[in-house]
């Protein structure tokens, strides 16, 4: 087991213990991370404890799971990872916005590729998952799309 793989499973320790200042204490302090939810990256550990808190607040009954973990070199690797959870706290949009409680489960997969320091902290993450269908199993988004403008029939 690399580095890239300890600093992957301490993050999702400290996930699935619901313990915010753990599983953020696995990045660096000027870490960037960026997520398809926020238009901007999140800049710094204090921004990416931020986003875990919410998150953690949001759904308090979150897990992560790693399915797969790839290390190309000890300081960089990917993982593909499965998230479940029960929105039962308000959750804090991108834009500042409170979304309430939906009471909703989600399972949601994603693949994670970061890169760590010297130190085995991650210092950038780059998440990918399908916002849409996060919506979707929240209840905030149609189940079935739209026919688009202008679509022949």
């Amino acid at each position: 087991m690399g580095k890239f793989t300890d600093a992957g499973n301490k993050l999702t320790e400290g996930i699935n213990s619901h313990n915010v200042d753990a599983a953020t204490n696995a990045y660096a302090a000027d870490a960037v991370a960026y997520d398809p939810m926020y238009p901007e990256p999140l800049r710094g550990r204090d921004a990416i404890r931020k986003d875990t808190a919410t998150f953690l607040r949001a759904f308090p009954d979150l897990r992560f799971e790693i399915v797969t973990i790839v290390e190309k070199d000890e300081r960089n690797g990917a993982a593909e990872m499965r998230m479940t959870g029960t929105h039962t706290g308000p959750l804090e949009s991108p834009t500042g916005e409170e979304i309430p409680p939906t009471k909703k489960r989600i399972e949601l997969k994603g693949a994670v590729f970061g890169r760590l320091n010297d130190r085995g902290e991650i210092v950038e993450e780059r998440r990918y998952y399908d916002v849409g269908t996060l919506l979707r199993q929240l209840g905030l988004a149609p189940e079935k799309a739209e026919e688009p403008v202008g679509a022949q029939r």
